[in-house]
């Protein structure tokens, strides 16, 4: 059996990446470098370093985890990522979730409720944030249950807000002005419906007084 050179190691983000001298590569989470600290030039052990992978990853994963949420919350799909963009082995990264999900840092609908309340908030509409839950891995099912539980008026509310925002300077009794305002709740996230009602209402607060 030929032995293996390790020739570099390239530290990117959260990974290691070695460069063995069989043309091939390994990568490892940049944290066990504190365990196992591989440098360029020294024979490689595989086995030594798939046991390393095996029996040390669980605790720095944990560490990484406990960091990434105590910076903000995060849906399963967000921390299973960013421990996959380190490189920790798929079942250190279970085990991780189980501990995170028992421990209740993670719960992907308290999650959703808290996004759309803040989304809500800034002036985004139900569809605006949907997309945005969706990307984050929320499932469908929680998605729209998260979306039926928004207040109305809150809804309306900031599709108002925005409306003011975008009607700014514009001349309202115009088509092609309140077409603009429009476009602006529609690309926000708002259904017609609710940027139908709001620019009404914004039309009610800029007519002229009798």
């Amino acid at each position: 059996m030929s032995s293996l050179t390790l020739l570099s190691v390239r530290r990117v983000h959260g990974r290691a990446v070695l460069s063995l001298s069989s043309g091939e590569t390994r990568v490892m989470p940049r944290a066990l470098l504190k365990e196992r600290p591989y440098r360029g030039g020294t024979p490689f052990d595989e086995a030594a370093f798939e046991t390393l992978l095996r029996e040390r990853a669980y605790p720095f994963a944990l560490e990484k985890a406990v960091s990434l949420l105590a910076v903000r919350a995060r849906t399963e799909k967000e921390l299973r990522d960013a421990l996959h963009q380190c490189a920790y082995p798929e079942e250190t990264i279970d085990r991780v979730m189980a501990r995170m999900q028992e421990a209740g840092y993670l719960n992907d609908a308290d999650f959703a409720a808290q996004w759309a309340a803040s989304r809500t908030g800034k002036g985004m509409g139900t569809r605006r944030i949907g997309m945005e839950l969706r990307r984050k891995g929320v499932s469908s099912e929680t998605i729209g249950q998260t979306l039926d539980a928004i207040d109305e008026d809150e809804l309306l509310e900031g599709a108002l807000k925005t409306a003011r925002k975008a009607a700014k300077g514009r001349d309202l009794s115009l088509p092609a002005e309140r077409q603009k305002v429009s476009a602006a709740l529609i690309r926000r996230g708002y259904g017609y419906d609710h940027a139908r009602k709001a620019l009404s209402q914004l039309l009610e607060e800029q007519a002229p007084a009798d």
